[in-house]
């Protein structure tokens, strides 16, 4: 649930959001039709998972194709990217946390976006990200280059 998604680029502002990753497309919800105590509630368990040492890289129980095909109508700032577009997926490691970088091809030309997954927040005046989560991405890299 805590994903911050940033488009590659100067003066690019990123946005929290929800990865879904089925077996044909990357998706990045940044509006959901989701109910706000149901997101609240698989936020809770995600910090609860950071907190205990286990992968918050789990599938959101009762989000089904059908809701993904909701969400991605809601809004054209949700990203839809099929598995075919994807020109280059690969992690970087920093100091501060660890990044999925993506590259994938939209319309006539590229697009590249980076995501993390925080771990605490600053709420005032803007909600951004104050500290990002150390994090093994390959199996997702794994899914999509095969």
């Amino acid at each position: 649930m805590w994903i911050w998604g940033q488009e590659e680029g100067f003066m690019k502002r990123g946005r929290e959001g929800m990865l879904v990753i089925t077996n044909m497309r990357f998706a990045f919800i940044m509006k959901t039709k989701m109910k706000y105590n149901v997101h609240e509630e698989y936020s809770l368990r995600q910090l609860r998972r950071f907190k205990d040492g286990e992968s918050v890289l789990l599938p959101v129980e009762r989000y089904e194709e059908i809701d993904l095909q909701n969400d991605l109508a809601e809004s054209d700032k949700n990203l839809d990217i099929p598995f075919d577009k994807i020109i280059n997926i690969e992690q970087e490691k920093k100091k501060w946390g660890t990044l999925l970088k993506l590259k994938f091809i939209e319309n006539e030309g590229t697009r590249g976006y980076k995501f993390m997954v925080v771990k605490g927040w600053v709420k005032y005046p803007l909600k951004d990200p104050v500290s990002f989560q150390q994090l093994n991405w390959d199996p997702i890299i794994a899914l999509i280059k095969k």
